[in-house]
C-alpha cells in the first residue's frame, strides 16, 4: 500500500492548469460536510492533461474504530465498476472475439430458451428484430418481444429491456449463493418493453455481458453459442485483473480483495443492510462475489488513471502513474475510447411506474425524455440535473455508484475527477442538496 498521505495536496495544480486556490476551495467543500457529518470519509482526486493536479483525504475510514481515511484508503466502488466490466467486453470486441450488434441469445442460448430448460413466453414470439422508438406511453402497452433483438450493445447501455435486479437478488444473497446463481436468475428476467425503446438502469444485463465475456473465454471460445452445465463467469476476473488492472498498475485495486485488506478499506454506512452477513460493501460475503456490476475495490491513484483513457488526448492510452518521458500503456484502442464516450442510445426514461419493485435506482421525476449512454459510460448530453454539475461540457463521461461515489471526465477540458464517499446515495446525503455537483461545479471553475 501507499505511504498514508493525509489531508489537502495542491502541489501539481499549476502544472496541470489548475488554480490551487480553486481547487482548495473545492476540496474545502469536503472538510465542511465532513465536519458536519454529511459522510464520515472522503477521497478526491482531480487529474489534467494527464498530470494529478490535487488530492484530498479526510475524515474516518471507519469511524468505529477511528481510522483515518489517507492515499491508501481503498474504497468499494460499487458501479463505478460497471465501465470496468464494458472495457472487457470491448477488449474482445477489438480482438474479433465478440460483437456488440450480435443477438445476445446466439452467444447464450440460455438467454432465449431460458437456465431451467423452460422457453420464456418472450422467446416464443417472433418477427421483432431490430430497436423500437416508442414513447413511454407505448412501452406500457406494447408487450415485450421476443429476447432475440436483445444485442450486447443494448445491455451494456441499459436499454436491453431487463430489469433493475431479479425478485429472488436479496434472497440469493441471504442464502450466501455463487456468483453464478445470479447469473442464472438475472438471465431469466422478462423483458419489461423492446430493446432500445426505454432507458431502465439494469444489473442483469452487465452480469450477462460479463457471462458472455467469460464464454468468450472457455475453451478458446467454443462455449460461445453453446447451452452450459455452468456459467462461466468465472473467467471474467481473472481477465480484468490481467488485463486491465495489472497493465495499468492498478495494485490498490480489485474485485476479490483478500481478508489482508481489510484494515484498509473504508466502511460503508448506511446501506439499509447493517449487520447483515450479506451487507453490501462490508460483509465477507459481497467481497468474495466480485460483481461484474459492482464489485470492484480502489483507490484514487489507481481509478484515475482508468477514467483518464478515455480522454480524447489519451486515447486510450495511459497517461496517468507513468514514468517522465515513458509512454503509458495502451489499454483500448483511439477507436474504442471514442465508441465508449459516444452515445450509443438515446431513449426516454421508462416510465416511474414500470416494474418499480424491481429498479435500482429512484426513478427520475419528471422523467427524461432522452437518455444518452455510452458503452458502460453514463454520458452527460442534455441531462439536468447532472452528477457533474452545470460547467462541464454536454461531451462529460461518468459514472455514480451507490456507496456514494462518483467520477467523471470532461473531454472539453481534459480533466478528470474522482470523488469517493462511504455512505451510501440511499442515505440522501447528495439528494438534500446536490453535492456531488457542487463540488464538480467548483473543480471546472478551478481550471486555467
Amino acid at each position: 500500500m501507499v505511504l498514508a498521505e493525509r489531508g489537502v495536496i495542491l502541489d501539481g495544480a499549476r502544472a496541470a492548469s489548475v488554480d490551487p486556490d480553486g481547487l482548495g476551495r473545492a476540496f474545502a467543500l469536503l472538510q465542511a460536510w465532513v465536519s458536519a457529518g454529511v459522510f464520515p470519509g472522503v477521497a478526491a482526486l482531480v487529474a489534467r492533461g494527464g498530470r494529478v493536479a490535487g488530492e484530498a483525504y479526510l475524515g474516518l475510514a471507519r469511524r468505529d474504530q477511528g481510522r483515518p481515511v489517507d492515499a491508501g484508503t481503498v474504497w468499494s466502488l460499487a458501479s463505478v465498476t460497471k465501465p470496468f466490466t464494458a472495457t472487457a467486453v470491448m477488449l474482445l470486441v477489438e480482438r474479433g472475439q465478440l460483437s456488440l450488434d450480435e443477438p445476445l441469445h446466439r452467444l447464450l442460448p440460455e438467454f432465449r430458451h431460458g437456465w431451467d430448460g423452460q422457453e420464456s413466453a418472450e422467446g416464443r414470439s417472433e418477427g421483432h428484430a431490430g430497436e423500437a422508438s416508442h414513447t413511454p406511453a407505448d412501452v406500457k402497452r406494447q408487450p415485450a418481444p421476443g429476447r432475440e433483438a436483445v444485442t450486447l450493445r443494448h445491455v451494456l447501455a441499459h436499454c436491453s429491456g431487463l430489469p433493475g435486479f431479479s425478485p429472488d437478488n436479496t434472497e440469493l444473497r441471504r442464502a450466501h449463493r455463487p456468483l453464478e446463481d445470479f447469473v442464472a436468475s438475472y438471465g431469466r428476467q422478462p423483458l419489461l418493453f423492446p430493446p432500445g425503446a426505454a432507458h431502465y438502469y439494469s444489473n442483469p444485463g452487465i452480469l450477462l455481458a460479463a457471462e458472455t465475456l467469460g464464454r468468450a473465454l472457455r475453451s478458446g471460445g467454443a462455449a460461445l453459442g453453446q447451452a452450459q452445465a455452468t456459467p462461466a463467469v468465472g473467467h471474467y476476473h481473472p481477465f480484468v485483473q490481467e488485463e486491465i488492472l495489472a497493465p495499468l498498475g492498478m495494485s490498490d485495486s480489485t474485485l476479490l480483495p483478500p481478508p489482508a485488506w481489510d484494515g484498509h478499506i473504508a466502511w460503508v454506512e448506511d446501506t439499509g443492510q447493517e449487520g447483515q452477513d450479506w451487507e453490501a460493501a462490508n460483509s465477507p460475503y459481497y467481497r468474495s462475489l466480485g460483481i461484474p456490476w459492482g464489485g470492484l475495490f480502489s483507490r484514487p491513484r489507481d481509478l484515475v488513471r482508468f477514467v483518464d483513457l478515455f480522454l480524447p488526448a489519451a486515447g486510450g492510452r495511459q497517461r496517468i502513474g507513468v514514468s517522465a518521458g515513458a509512454e503509458g500503456y495502451p489499454l483500448v484502442s483511439p477507436a474504442t475510447a471514442r465508441a465508449m464516450t459516444a452515445v450509443q442510445f438515446a431513449p426516454p426514461d421508462a416510465p416511474a411506474d414500470l416494474a418499480p419493485e424491481l429498479r435500482d435506482s429512484a426513478a427520475r421525476t419528471p422523467p427524461l425524455p432522452a437518455v444518452e449512454w455510452g458503452i458502460g459510460w453514463n454520458l452527460k448530453g442534455a441531462k439536468r440535473p447532472y452528477f457533474s454539475g452545470e460547467l462541464t461540457s454536454p461531451q462529460t463521461y461518468g459514472h455514480l455508484g451507490a456507496t456514494g461515489t462518483m467520477v467523471w471526465a470532461d473531454p472539453h477540458a481534459d480533466v478528470a475527477c474522482i470523488l469517493l464517499t462511504n455512505r451510501s446515495l440511499v442515505s440522501g446525503w447528495t439528494a438534500e442538496r446536490p453535492r456531488q455537483a457542487l463540488f464538480s461545479n467548483a473543480v471546472t471553475a478551478a481550471l486555467r
